[in-house]
């Protein structure tokens, strides 16, 4: 067990590390570097992100390990993973593999793999919890409380990270909305002769008749447009 003035230092020199990195993929793949080398017990640890539509992925990783075990995860649906990811808890514990009654198929087939216990602690933004950093270790009982408090530290970088990636993806999906929309809106005035606000009432009239984004009505108005007159 490290001392409080140690753990602390190793705080410091963490927070400066990754203050330093600027791109969110080389702040990601350095967090999870740096977990695998520092926290004791990590042998392979990944970051996953929720994209739009709550489908996940995982952008950063080091060690196979890490990579297949989430992916299994996202095929049973179940395990600390996307817990952490989805709900209000800091963090999710694994002690062991062979005994692990929450996520039973999840255990089993990451011990199938050397995996002996899993650490996952939740990443947050002020748009809500947006993934979730991945810790394995080999043995049963890897990730003592001191480990537990260093990998809370990458998370919280990792989250800051991960609400830059949300809030842009928000922003392009929101520009490219807004683009698609008047594009379709100019197509219905010439077409039918109508100013923009009549143009607008019948996409908006459509969608609600047919339960449909604007978005989506406004990309088929395009889509059919492009397509040559028969």
């Amino acid at each position: 067990m490290q001392s409080d003035r140690e753990l602390a230092r190793r705080f410091a020199d963490i927070a400066q590390e990754l203050a330093a990195r600027g791109a969110v993929e080389t702040t990601l793949q350095h967090v999870v570097e740096l977990a695998t080398r520092t926290v004791d017990g990590c042998e392979a640890a990944s970051v996953t992100f929720i994209q739009p539509g709550r489908t996940v992925t995982s952008l950063a990783c080091v060690g196979e390990v890490a990579e297949v075990a989430d992916q299994i995860q996202y095929e049973l649906n179940e395990g600390p993973c996307l817990d952490a990811a989805r709900t209000d808890a800091p963090w999710y514990l694994i002690e062991d593999v062979s005994d692990e009654p929450r996520w039973p198929k999840f255990a089993e087939r990451v011990k199938e793999l050397g995996v002996g216990s899993v650490l996952s602690c939740a990443l947050s933004s002020p748009r809500g919890m947006v993934g979730a950093l991945n810790l394995y270790a080999n043995t049963p009982r890897g990730f003592d409380a001191a480990a537990r408090e260093v990998a809370l530290i990458y998370a919280a970088h990792a989250g800051v990270a991960l609400s830059a990636v949300q809030l842009e993806q928000s922003l392009r999906a929101a520009m490219d909305s807004r683009e698609s929309i008047g594009m379709a809106m100019g197509i219905l005035m010439q077409r039918h002769k109508v100013g923009a606000h009549q143009a607008f009432e019948m996409m908006a009239k459509v969608s609600q008749n047919t339960n449909t984004k604007l978005r989506e009505i406004a990309d088929r108005i395009v889509q059919e447009s492009q397509q040559p007159a028969h």
